[in-house]
């Protein structure tokens, strides 16, 4: 289990996150939806190091983040953004197994941890010595969640990772996603604005205003069913 305890980060006088708690269950789909300035990206980014609270704590399984190595971390902690990265003068193959690489596998089990998870997220095989630039941006994006499982992580962090490819590639990515999610049993925390994508995948979903204040959490039925204010019913179109 993750859990965010009474969590502040301040960018100068800027406050992303004020006191914000929270507990994402294991082998489950956290949700994170709310507008610009919600600080979603700000609590997810801090699960893997790569911001520090300023106040408050962040634990995995118990475990204080703050005590753990970054990079020891970030080899357990999948991540994937809307704006993949993938590097232009790799294949794709490449691009799946250099991450593992340097996650600290071996040559041949890089290799295959990326056979197996291009196939895992439908890439077929035709496709592995292509070029990024050869790819739909369908096709990048599943290649970016690739890359993010072949370090074989518990844990997988999301943030607004199908915002750029058309409506009907974008449910076919959220249909795989929960398909290897419960294959999986990952834990994932999946930031979005997309009311009808946090419905559709979430086990818990969390609605977010200014700071991180957590205006209501439950599973999607209950939010659509009971919202408890106004706020609610705006952001799930209620």
């Amino acid at each position: 289990m993750i859990e965010f305890d009474r969590v502040s980060k301040k960018y100068g006088d800027i406050t992303a996150l004020n006191s914000f708690s929270l507990k994402v269950p294991t082998a489950k789909i956290t949700v994170l939806m709310g507008l610009s300035g919600s600080g979603k990206t700000t609590a997810i980014r801090m699960v893997n190091k790569m911001v520090t609270p300023t106040s408050g704590s962040v634990s995995i399984d118990g475990v204080d983040v703050a005590a753990r190595d970054a990079v020891s971390l970030r080899r357990t902690v999948g991540y994937v953004i809307q704006e993949v990265g993938l590097l232009p003068h790799k294949t794709v193959r490449e691009n799946v197994s250099l991450i593992a690489r340097i996650a600290g596998q071996p040559a041949d089990v890089a290799e295959g941890n990326a056979t197996e998870m291009l196939t895992m997220v439908g890439i077929d095989e035709q496709f592995f010595s292509r070029y990024p630039q050869q790819l739909s941006g369908g096709q990048q994006q599943r290649v970016g969640v690739a890359r993010a499982l072949a370090i074989k992580p518990n844990i997988l962090l999301m943030d607004e990772p199908f915002g750029a490819v058309d409506p009907i590639v974008r449910e076919e990515l959220q249909d795989e996603l929960c398909r290897i999610q419960r294959e999986l049993g990952l834990t994932i925390i999946f930031v979005t604005h997309d009311r009808h994508e946090a419905v559709k995948i979430a086990d818990q979903l969390v609605v977010l205003s200014n700071g991180g204040h957590i205006e209501q959490a439950g599973a999607p039925s209950e939010l659509t069913a009971t919202p408890a204010n106004a706020f609610v019913r705006k952001i799930l179109g209620v």
